[in-house]
């Protein structure tokens, strides 16, 4: 509503007129006279000083009648006479005529912000999606909410690609992204790969992907309340024009039009945080399986010593303040010290993350994010040895991620399986306190496909096997040169 509008409606409703009324007076439609009290609409410029005229002398008239004048000066703030109330309330009209023009001259300026942009060349296409989008998506300082109808394995190919690298946000944004599964197991070899980078990418977003059955030609992204890009995409996957909207009523009607391309049953991966995991008892039955097959990019949390535990619980209890982590913690202690005596488990660790474990001791069990002493870590290179010793069917996979250098640093997130149920972990959110902590994979078709990623990777050239016996031999040939790495990252530190 206008300052004109507000003024207008306050007036007839404290004369007691009637819009029918008043439209008389002034020899409109009622609508009209509607439309100027509440949707900021105005009368036009040529006609206000007859219209504000007519009113004036209706208002007075009624005032006097009624014998409101003191009551009259007192709400809209004014020393009124018989005599000067016309001329009073003609003032107040056209004053507030103009700062509402003002207004509607100001609203009609700031539209042309919302001209919508069209971008043909490949160039300009090329800066707008790889600069200028994520850049505009960090710099709005509120949650935001993204709908990407555009198939994400049409477009990753991270490898031999310099990513553009930005600043992590200080907001939640939550993307719902198209994903073809029909594409995706085509060649999951490759795609499920890509899909890893990516997330590792834009570890500081939260995605939940979608089977694209019912947006597969949308090409659509929505940022709501803000923009949308429509584009047209050629069959070599190449966004030939790109339409960018960015008035927020139309922006907002085609995330209302898209969203219901979103189905809860075409969910694929799912981005959670830990107090849902928790809830659902996700964490306590995928521990009750057998079978698995447990990628870690940060840190090695199992096997721990028994001495560790108390301090980890504490950690939870007294640093964090949170007494069901802690709770939580001891609960596991219990279940892994059973799973590991006879369980089947592969884990896959990466060279450069073992050498920084040694040098720093950091794990995150659970939601812990603990530093294991010097000691500590030497206790549970024993317990390792001990438990292999006792369990054959424990096999470590060591990566040396040199191999991989152009993808080293979009190796952070670790990965949970046990063949039947999944789930990502996301190392980043316990250090920046922003993106999901965790992804849960809900097709059965894409576990089926990362169980054979993972058995596969098992042959690649770069990743070393160790069975039970392996490991022996290596902690009896490299066993002293480690511990003497732990003493010196202690005494760097105690430095």
């Amino acid at each position: 509503m206008s300052a004109y509008g507000s003024l207008l409606k306050n007036l007839i409703n404290f004369s007691g007129s009637k819009l029918s009324t008043v439209a008389e007076e002034v020899g409109y439609d009622v609508s009209y006279i509607s439309k100027w009290c509440n949707k900021a609409k105005l009368p036009a410029s040529k006609m206000a000083p007859n219209i504000n005229r007519a009113l004036a002398n209706h208002f007075s008239h009624e005032i006097l009648k009624h014998e409101d004048l003191s009551t009259f000066s007192k709400i809209f703030s004014v020393e009124a006479t018989p005599e000067t109330l016309n001329s009073i309330i003609y003032t107040l009209l056209k004053e507030n005529y103009k700062e509402s023009s003002r207004e509607a001259a100001n609203d009609l300026n700031n539209s042309e912000a919302y001209k919508t942009k069209i971008l043909s060349l490949a160039n300009d296409i090329y800066e707008f999606f790889n600069h200028e989008l994520p850049s505009t998506i960090l710099s709005y300082n509120e949650p935001l909410e993204v709908l990407c109808t555009l198939d994400i394995c049409r477009f990753i190919n991270i490898n031999n690609v310099d990513l553009p690298i930005y600043p992590t946000p200080t907001h939640e944004v939550n993307v719902k992204m198209a994903l073809s599964s029909k594409k995706l197991f085509s060649d999951s070899a490759y795609y499920l790969k890509q899909l890893y980078y990516f997330i590792n990418s834009h570890s500081y977003l939260t995605f939940d992907f979608y089977d694209n059955t019912l947006m597969e030609s949308l090409n659509t992204i929505i940022i709501k309340d803000h923009m949308a890009i429509l584009c047209a995409v050629d069959q070599y996957n190449r966004i030939l024009t790109a339409t960018v909207v960015t008035d927020p009523e139309k922006v907002n009607q085609i995330y209302i039009r898209t969203l219901p391309s979103f189905r809860t049953a075409d969910l694929l991966i799912h981005a959670t945080e830990s107090e849902e995991f928790y809830q659902h008892g996700y964490r306590t039955d995928f521990y009750s399986r057998d079978n698995f097959q447990i990628f870690l990019a940060r840190g090695f949390e199992f096997l721990l010593p028994v001495e560790c535990w108390e301090s980890i619980t504490r950690t939870a209890l007294e640093r964090d303040n949170d007494e069901f982590m802690a709770h939580l913690v001891a609960q596991l202690q219990i279940t892994w010290e059973e799973i590991f005596e006879k369980n089947s488990m592969d884990f896959f660790v990466l060279k450069s993350s073992l050498m920084k474990y040694m040098e720093d001791g950091e794990i995150i069990f659970a939601d812990v994010v603990y530093n294991m002493t010097p000691e500590e870590r030497k206790l549970h290179i024993q317990k390792v040895l001990e438990i292999t010793k006792k369990n054959p069917n424990i096999h470590f996979y060591v990566i040396d991620d040199e191999y991989l250098p152009n993808v080293q640093h979009l190796l952070h997130t670790s990965v949970f399986n046990n063949r039947k149920k999944l789930f990502l972990k996301n190392p980043e959110r316990y250090h920046t306190d922003i993106g999901p902590h965790l992804y849960s994979v809900l097709s059965d078709q894409l576990i089926k496909e990362v169980n054979d990623f993972l058995d596969n990777l098992k042959s690649h050239p770069y990743c070393f096997s160790y069975d039970a016996e392996g490991i022996q031999k290596f902690a009896e040939k490299y066993g002293s040169l480690i511990y003497r790495m732990i003493d010196l990252s202690a005494f760097k530190t105690n430095k």
